[in-house]
This record gives C-alpha cells, sequence and structure tokens, in this order.
C-alpha cells in the first residue's frame, strides 16, 4: 500500500500511466476473486482502489495549480 507521502510523481503523464497499470492490476484481481479462486490477500481490492483514488486526488490538484497558473499569468 502507497502512504500518501510516498507519491512522488510530479508529471501528469507519469500519473496516468500509474493509474493504468493499477486499474489493471484492479481488474485482474477482480477476476481472480469472480473465480472464487483462493486468494491470499483478500483486501488487496480494497488497498488498491485507495490508491487509485491518491493518484487521481494527486493529478487532480496539479492540473487545478496549472490552472490557476494560467490565470495568474494571464491577469
Amino acid at each position: 500500500m502507497v502512504k500518501k507521502k510516498q507519491v512522488t510523481l510530479s508529471n501528469i503523464s507519469e500519473i496516468e500511466e500509474k493509474i493504468s497499470s493499477l486499474k489493471l492490476e484492479l481488474s485482474n484481481f477482480k477476476g481472480i476473486l469472480a473465480s472464487k479462486t483462493k486468494s491470499n490477500n483478500t483486501s488487496k481490492k480494497k488497498e488498491l482502489k485507495k490508491e487509485i483514488a491518491r493518484y487521481l486526488t494527486l493529478k487532480n490538484q496539479l492540473i487545478k495549480n496549472d490552472l490557476k497558473k494560467k490565470v495568474e499569468s494571464k491577469v
């Protein structure tokens, strides 16, 4: 699980790549759970969702900051 302090990606494209890889991992894990295969880590689904949410929040904050900078530079 990635802690909030460990999220250090500063480029939006890097964050999008990480989000897509996490979503792929989540879908694979959901498939394992749906096939009723025994899983060692049942809380992994919840952890992946939280991690995706952290990266989406970081991405939105970066976008918001970029927009603020553009508006301030125009004024």
